[in-house]
């Protein structure tokens, strides 16, 4: 199994992306959590197209990059994983630990830099959240988050194999926390503990920024806890909440070429703090 992952990771990576987008779409169509604005198809049509860019153009290249780091540290021996020789189960918790510290990292200071908000503002100016989100993102964004993981795994040097299964596990669960799916409540209740779920990662698209400056995990909201940016709503609150920002919400804002440019446009920073927060991590 680890001899067929190192053998075939892109086609694993996109096998499970595709897999997951088509489980995603039938669940919004069967079960969604939010009833389906009108606008939909045009934001759909936008969506897809920046994120086919980011695939095409930066994405893919990005992971492959991470997955040459990773060869080239298990074969000189220079990561931490490879010098001391760990098994698969303790590399891959290892590995998800340091990425996901990073991501969390990464998120608050998108969130705080105000260059940086003006690059992750087109991913929240979305004033809908389902599968179309999930790579709605500049791709200078992306091209910053893939440099600053190279070094993360130039260091800790985990085996191809152990790469693929975490990069394939958690965009599958980015894709779905983004997506308009219904989870019971005792279910999300008990889940949002070990994964985001899409009421958890939900939260975090609120246009009330207390709520926006939260839930910053992507696939473990294990940091949020720990560090006391976990919140949430009502669960009756979500199907009716208001999602984006307080501005960019008129339906030409979400044009392809708005979305590309849109960095470079005046917006305000998110100035909440984390102490100003309503934190519920039950």
């Amino acid at each position: 199994m680890l001899a067929y992952l190192e053998a075939n990771e892109n086609n694993v990576l996109f096998a499970a992306v595709v897999g997951t987008f088509i489980v995603s779409v039938l669940w919004e169509a069967v079960r969604p959590r939010r009833r389906v604005n009108e606008t939909s198809v045009a934001r759909w049509g936008h969506n897809i197209t920046l994120s086919l860019v980011n695939q095409v153009l930066v994405y893919w290249l990005s992971v492959a990059a991470t997955l040459a780091v990773a060869w080239w540290a298990a074969r000189t021996g220079t990561g931490l994983l490879t010098r001391f020789d760990t098994g698969f189960g303790v590399a891959l918790v290892t590995t998800a630990l340091a990425f996901e510290l990073l991501a969390y990292l990464l998120h608050r200071l998108l969130h705080r830099v105000r260059w940086l908000w003006r690059i992750h503002a087109v991913h929240h100016s979305d004033t809908e959240l389902d599968f179309t989100t999930t790579y709605r993102n500049h791709p200078l964004e992306v091209v910053l988050v893939a440099l600053a993981t190279l070094p993360v795994t130039a260091l800790l040097g985990p085996p191809v194999a152990v790469v693929v299964a975490y990069q394939m596990t958690r965009a599958s669960v980015n894709i779905l926390a983004h997506s308009n799916i219904y989870l019971p409540e005792s279910l999300d209740r008990w889940l949002r503990y070990l994964i985001v779920t899409p009421d958890f990662h939900r939260c975090h698209h609120s246009d009330d920024r207390q709520f926006t400056n939260s839930n910053y995990g992507a696939f473990l909201p294990l940091f949020d806890y720990l560090f006391g940016t976990a919140t949430r709503k009502p669960f009756a609150a979500y199907p009716t909440m208001s999602i984006g920002l307080e501005y960019f919400r008129e339906t030409r804002d979400s044009r392809f070429d708005k979305l590309l440019l849109m960095p470079f446009r005046r917006v305000p920073l998110e100035t909440a703090r984390p102490e100003t927060l309503v934190h519920s991590a039950g």
